[in-house]
């Protein structure tokens, strides 16, 4: 069953890639990727690698595109650090429309966390399900049927994969 994507009229990343020697906002690239900055600076210096291959998922990347998108991702957080001395580097990705993605095609932020950021732990949008979840912990050490149950059925998935 296919993941919904979102719909648009041009892929604004195609459109990067098209442009990526005289876009601004282009910062580094190499044989299959390019990296530029995110054009909402929840952070400053928030980045996205994008591989230059129009591929709307991850499930899309052929290996080659995921290890030049990881590599990409390690050489735009070690300049992160450098340049902002950020309190860490948070890594995420969002696949169908489900997960947040707005262009149909993969990226992966890359982006330096400061000190007094509102994001709690992650993007913007979990930082607010936390605020709307209250402080609820949840011990992620716990064995339990559903964690059980869960793990049975994506070994079964990646079987069948």
């Amino acid at each position: 069953m296919p993941i919904e994507l979102p719909v648009v009229d041009t892929c604004f990343m195609c459109g990067l890639v098209e442009e990526m020697h005289s876009h601004p906002w282009v910062w580094a690239s190499d044989e299959l990727t390019i990296t530029a900055l995110n054009g909402r600076q929840f952070e400053v210096g928030q980045s996205l690698v994008i591989p230059r291959r129009h591929a709307p998922t991850l499930k899309d990347l052929g290996t080659d595109e995921l290890l030049a998108v990881m590599q990409a991702a390690q050489r735009a957080a070690a300049a992160l650090v450098d340049a902002f001395d950020p309190d860490g580097v948070l890594l995420y990705q969002n696949n169908g429309v489900g997960s947040g993605q707005e262009v149909p095609h993969f990226h992966l932020h890359v982006v330096p966390r400061q000190p007094g950021s509102d994001w709690g732990f992650g993007p913007p949008h979990l930082a607010e399900l936390d605020r709307r979840a209250g402080s609820r912990k949840f011990d992620y050490t716990q064995d339990t049927p559903d964690k059980q149950a869960t793990a049975e059925r994506l070994r079964a998935a990646v079987v069948n994969a």
